[in-house]
């Protein structure tokens, strides 16, 4: 029988107890139906659970866990527990068993006699705190179990406002009596279902033990790894192993971490307060596929973007929201300063230097805390681009810390490790001032407390910002696939640095997966993409609505999200942030402004690059007649598109490039904007396609400038053509220059075996002529 609860209880549950539900939207989030019988599945039968899931419920609008349902005049309770409450001792294990199993096997009896029937078993686990405790050797995981009465209590009360409840994918009944139509035990099956969901997701949201610093550098030292280190440099330098120990220690002293939960709640309580005070909201998606993949029991290495000092904080505050462990961040040394360095610390940051080569010593410390921290199964977080992107678009992948990941798990291939890129956005990054500064030959600044304090006075108003968790890439799958024997025979170095570069690749592509486009950005790259930086209102309303058609069909195959509000609405909010103005209908920007925008137009313009391409060879190939052959444009498209795949990290297509340049033609042709009759495409109207078109022409500027001149001069250096286009560039494009997005063409371009017949051809089809 269910517990109903005192009074006191009730009064606590509901003053006192704060709440945080995970998924946000469990209807949407889990797909719940509504229109079928909902029975929640607890491990405790607890009045506090009970009243504040039955809280959590009313709010969510889901069925309240203390009403009985009705199946074929039949009286159920709504909750099925695993174990009764007690004051001091607990019922025999039998007889608890005997309970939940005969309420099994009732639902399991109505599901074969009704076929139509199926109610969905929901697990429901409840955390009072999550703290995991600090790391002792003679105390095993602290796992969730039946406690009594009085400890449920005292952590009511030392934990009421740190409560997690989390709800989970449903379990369909009648799937499972389909699936075990002979089975005898299908009720003792359905219990160990429940059983293994409470199980994983303690582990998923609690984590295991927080390191102790002392003994986790202790430990590091006393590895395999880093006593063979020792020795060696003792014996290569001269000194006493006592010495290189020391230095060893002075090393990792400057690189570990402090992780420290009760600070992390407390520092995440104001950061609650700066993000309500800065942001008017921060918006999540996909964070299920991650919940699911640490249920499923794997290691999880967080793989952003880097747009913002931002970010550090920004992630660990989210992932601990959204129920899951908080993980170990690495962060540039030069973050290391007081105040934010102790801050940083104490939330799980470990700092590395920008270079190892000049202190290899340094470098194996590191390597050594590493892979301590992957092998001991905290999660872990790193930038892969290695520093904040100054233009908006993703840098070339850094494979450090990667690779020291993926050979951590060659040593122990028995772990279940996931790689998870996420997409980190806003409508406002505070930095960009600086970067445009930067990139104009400015010296950056060294990061300090002044220039902290700088950016607190200008904390203001910065719109929202967006989260997006890619696809998760299983480790061991992703080797099966491209290396299938690694399992028996250890990669070489050349395998090995083709695999991680490749995984890398994927990373990255995966990121841009995730996308998350918002208002700013789109109103930008329209803007950017009209004549002279201005248009109409009524003009940016309609192209708006285009581009969310556009948009709406790109993310069918992909993560990426959206602005599915009116256009009136998504353009008020780009407004809002004050980076472009409107006057007399006509909105606009200046030359700064224009070259902000950039930054944010580029941070989704890949979204739009192969419409963009296809719009573009429908204006060079367009004649008198408005008449373009299919397979003239197809041709066109996939000369330069393997240029754009590298730069934008496009993610690679199982369609045919015939495929996917018909599937851009078919969106222009339901706008009427062309007509495609078998292999001959007819321009309808030129505005639109025109607008698409230009939304990569800073990139064909590009190209046609470093082709130009390497036709001009095809033997000069690697470095002089980085030069010479410098100074070209800066005179004709808005675009602040970037000497990595350059040096990405230029390795493409593959100047080994390039000739000048083929910079001829890719200058013509750069050519409107």
């Amino acid at each position: 029988m269910l517990v109903k609860g005192s009074f006191w209880s009730k009064l606590i549950s509901r003053f006192w107890v704060k709440s945080v539900v995970v998924p946000q939207n469990p209807v949407t989030e889990l797909k719940l139906d509504l229109s079928r019988p909902i029975i929640y599945v607890l491990e405790q039968n607890s009045a506090s659970d009970l009243l504040a899931l039955q809280k959590a419920c009313i709010k969510q609008a889901l069925p309240d866990p203390y009403q009985p349902l009705q199946l074929h005049g039949i009286t159920l309770p709504a909750v099925i527990y695993l174990h009764d409450w007690y004051f001091f001792k607990k019922k025999p294990l039998k007889q608890q068993q005997s309970a939940y199993l005969a309420q099994y096997q009732h639902l399991l009896s109505l599901h074969q006699q009704d076929t139509e029937l199926d109610v969905q078993l929901v697990p429901v686990t409840f955390f009072w705190g999550r703290n995991p405790g600090k790391s002792n050797p003679r105390k095993a995981f602290l796992g969730h179990h039946n406690v009594s009465s009085l400890q449920k209590a005292w952590s009511i009360l030392t934990a009421g406002s740190d409560h997690l409840i989390r709800f989970n994918v449903p379990i369909s009944v009648q799937s499972l009596v389909e699936k075990n139509k002979h089975s005898k035990h299908l009720a003792h099956k359905l219990a160990r279902v429940a059983l293994h969901y409470f199980s994983t997701q303690n582990r998923s949201s609690r984590g295991p033990q927080i390191p102790n610093r002392k003994a986790m550098i202790k430990r590091v030292i006393a590895s395999p790894m880093m006593q063979q280190t020792i020795q060696q440099e003792s014996l290569q330098s001269g000194r006493s192993e006592l010495q290189v120990t020391q230095q060893c220690h002075a090393y990792l002293e400057e690189i570990s971490s402090n992780f420290s939960y009760r600070f992390l709640r407390f520092f995440r309580s104001i950061l609650s307060k700066v993000w309500n005070g800065i942001y008017q909201g921060i918006e999540v998606n996909h964070a299920q596929a991650v919940r699911d993949a640490t249920q499923s029991g794997a290691e999880i290495i967080y793989m952003p973007c880097h747009r913002s000092h931002m970010d550090y904080l920004l992630l660990s505050y989210l992932l601990f929201g959204e129920g899951l462990v908080p993980p170990h961040v690495a962060a540039g040394v030069n973050l290391n300063f007081f105040p934010a360095g102790g801050i940083f610390r104490r939330s799980g940051a470990f700092f590395l230097r920008r270079s190892f080569k000049d202190d290899p010593l340094y470098g194996k410390a590191f390597k050594a805390y590493f892979a301590m921290l992957f092998k001991q199964g905290y999660p872990i977080e790193f930038f892969t681009e290695g520093g904040r992107s100054r233009t908006g678009r993703l840098l070339p992948a850094k494979t450090g810390l990667l690779a020291m990941s993926v050979q951590t798990f060659l040593d122990q291939p028995e772990r279940n490790v996931m790689i998870v890129p996420v997409y980190i956005g806003y409508d406002h990054i505070m930095e960009v001032s600086t970067y445009m500064k930067e990139l104009s030959g400015q010296k950056k600044q060294q990061e300090s407390a002044w220039q902290v304090l700088g950016v607190v006075k200008k904390l203001r108003n910065f719109g929202r910002a967006f989260v997006n968790f890619g696809k998760p890439i299983n480790l061991k799958q992703y080797l099966d696939q491209q290396q299938p024997n690694w399992r028996h025979q250890a990669l070489t170095e050349q395998q090995f640095a083709t695999q991680v570069n490749h995984l890398a690749n994927n990373v990255m592509q995966g990121i841009n997966q995730a996308t998350a486009v918002n208002a700013l950005p789109l109103c930008a790259a329209i803007l950017l993409a009209s004549t002279n930086h201005q248009l109409g209102k009524h003009r940016m309303l309609a192209l708006l609505q285009l581009h969310q058609q556009l948009l709406a069909n790109t993310s069918q195959d992909s993560r990426i999200t959206y602005p599915t509000q009116s256009v009136e609405l998504i353009y008020q909010q780009a407004l809002a942030m004050n980076k472009f103005s409107e006057s007399n209908y006509v909105v606009s920007c200046d030359q700064k402004q224009s070259a902000h925008l950039t930054y944010y137009r580029n941070t989704i313009v890949h979204v739009f690059a192969l419409p963009s391409l296809v719009s573009y060879g429908l204006i060079k190939l367009n004649n008198q007649n408005n008449k373009i052959s299919c397979a003239t444009l197809t041709e066109l498209v996939g000369s330069l598109l393997g240029f754009i795949d590298a730069e934008y990290f496009l993610a690679p297509s199982t369609e045919t490039l015939k495929q996917r340049v018909t599937r851009v033609l078919l969106q222009l042709q339901q706008n009427s904007f062309v007509r495609v009759d078998d292999d001959v495409i007819t321009l309808s109207d030129l505005s639109f396609i025109q607008t698409l078109s230009r939304h990569l022409s800073e990139t064909r500027l590009r190209y046609h400038c470093v082709l130009s001149l390497l036709f001009a001069d095809f033997d000069q250096s690697d470095e002089t053509l980085l030069a010479a286009s410098k100074k070209r560039l800066l005179g004709s494009s808005i675009e602040p220059f970037d000497a990595k997005v350059i040096n990405v063409f230029i390795q493409q371009l593959d100047r080994k075996t390039l000739q000048p017949k083929q910079v001829e051809e890719l200058l013509a089809c750069l050519s409107m002529k």
